[in-house]
């Protein structure tokens, strides 16, 4: 896994990045290479435990996660952004990366962005993995989705929850309470029908910020969606419970290519910078 630095609308961009697995791996890698998105208030930094069990299992063509605009050590943008802007926003970042088309992992609020890019830029998008998915607040008030993350925080290790501090520092109040309120200004179970691609909605089941009802409610709105519990995570599966997050994404995904062995990566899959 490494760092890597682009420039994007003239700010400078932070991504996390595995590099193509080597064809001789023990299992064949996917088709597409595979983005993910991380939640309000976070940043590329929560993907790291997912990104090495994908490096060192030899699962994908590329894995690549980038800080958004206003998160981790990209620049702030002029404005905060909603989840249609930061939807547009992934769409130059593969652009800038050289990637036609990807898979994409969202955690929390980045369900949201993933949705609006899968909206939005239909031909970029594979297939839709969305673990812990917020749904603004047509079914979560506002204060629910407080008591469920102070509640969460339970749940979660000691080690993600010092990292979380540090990514809201680094976001600052100001701004994350702006994004507050444009992710729940957005209602993705209203524009579900919009949306094409498959889609495999995962949740913990000791996640306090989003409920079983919200997530199963999710999936049954959208098109061609599966829903798949995981009992025995909370909200960051992705940071505390990789192996298994990993194990029903790249089950999922391989069904969405249609080969449950995988195959070589396809030419748009690996033009990433």
């Amino acid at each position: 896994m490494a760092e890597g630095w682009t420039t994007i609308d003239g700010r400078r961009v932070r991504f996390q990045t595995a590099p193509p697995i080597d064809s001789g791996a023990a299992e064949r890698p996917l088709r597409l290479q595979t983005l993910l998105i991380h939640g309000l208030g976070c940043s590329s930094e929560v993907w790291e435990p997912t990104i090495r069990v994908m490096e060192e299992r030899g699962l994908a063509c590329r894995v690549i996660a980038p800080d958004m605009p206003g998160y981790g050590h990209s620049g702030d943008p002029p404005a905060t952004l909603g989840m249609d802007e930061l939807a547009d926003w992934i769409a130059r970042f593969l652009d800038d990366r050289g990637l036609d088309r990807v898979h994409v992992a969202g955690n929390s609020m980045g369900c949201q962005v993933a949705l609006a890019l899968a909206r939005r830029h239909p031909d970029r998008t594979g297939g839709l993995v969305l673990q812990g998915p917020t749904t603004g607040d047509r079914l979560v008030p506002p204060w629910r989705y407080t008591l469920g993350l102070i509640a969460d925080a339970v749940h979660e290790s000691p080690q993600y929850n010092l990292r979380l501090l540090k990514m809201y520092t680094e976001m600052g109040p100001i701004r994350y309470l702006q994004t507050v309120r444009k992710m729940l200004e957005d209602d993705p179970i209203a524009a579900a029908s919009m949306v094409r691609s498959r889609v495999l909605v995962i949740r913990g089941g000791h996640d306090s910020i989003v409920s079983d009802a919200v997530a199963r409610r999710l999936a049954a709105s959208l098109p061609d969606a599966v829903y798949v519990p995981l009992d025995s995570a909370a909200h960051a599966i992705e940071y505390n419970s990789p192996d298994a997050f990993v194990d029903a994404m790249i089950a999922f995904l391989r069904n969405v290519e249609g080969s449950p062995d995988g195959t070589d990566c396809l030419a748009e899959g690996r033009s990433g910078k």
